[in-house]
């Protein structure tokens, strides 16, 4: 009896190395990064449910070279083209010259406060948290240092080709993420089209990409040129 049992479990565990463990292998780091670039992140936890399968957390791709030349996960289908800003008038309402624009830093609390609000509409947040600390206005955030280096670079020295005002809502048009990088050539098109064409310096010097780019044609403004750490 003894051997029959014997010859049973060797041909049970020659069955199974046959077909394969019954019990999945644990799952890696790995297969929970993994990312085919079709399969969007998440997606099949509708069929691990169906199944009684406790759904994975959604798949976090792995940073990529185009990632960390600047490309975010937000970016839009297509880049946003120049615009004239809807906010003239509430500039010159606010006592701002427009002929003049000082640094965001540089206006008094009075002006800054209800220029604020044009920044919130410009970018398309839903709350003064766009930027600001929740509770801590007075905190130092990533976000508002790149609104003030924007306004200094873009907004203080830049207008429309016509000479006319740039504001935030003339690149961003109520929208945070401007700019489709995936195609690094319909991009570079886009910028000479957009900004170098139909954009003019307030200083009247010619508006070329080393205007905002720098003479070494750095692509990380905001880390490079800015110093600005992610």
């Amino acid at each position: 009896m003894k051997h029959a049992a014997l010859a049973l479990a060797l041909w049970m565990g020659a069955f199974a190395g046959a077909c394969g463990s019954a019990t999945p292998p644990p799952e890696t780091a790995a297969d929970k990064d993994d990312f085919d670039g079709e399969t969007l992140p998440g997606e099949g936890s509708a069929t691990a449910d169906a199944e009684g399968a406790k759904p994975a957390k959604p798949a976090k791709a792995e940073k990529t070279a185009e990632a960390d030349e600047g490309e975010e996960d937000e970016a839009p289908a297509k880049s946003t083209p120049i615009q004239t800003t809807k906010f003239e008038a509430d500039l010159k309402k606010i006592g701002i010259n427009l002929k003049k624009i000082p640094e965001l830093e540089k206006l008094p609390s009075a002006q800054k406060k209800k220029v604020m609000p044009l920044l919130q509409k410009a970018l398309g947040f839903d709350t003064c948290e766009g930027c600001h600390a929740e509770g801590d206005f007075k905190k130092e955030t990533r976000d508002m240092k790149v609104a003030r280096e924007m306004w200094r670079n873009f907004v203080v020295p830049l207008r429309s080709e016509s000479g006319g005002t740039l504001f935030c809502d003339s690149c961003h048009a109520g929208n945070e993420h401007v700019l489709n990088r995936k195609d690094k050539k319909a991009l570079q098109a886009f910028m000479e089209e957009e900004y170098q064409n139909k954009l003019s310096r307030a200083n009247k010097e010619d508006m070329e990409c080393g205007t905002c780019h720098g003479d070494a044609m750095e692509t990380k403004i905001i880390e490079k040129l800015w110093k600005i750490p992610k």
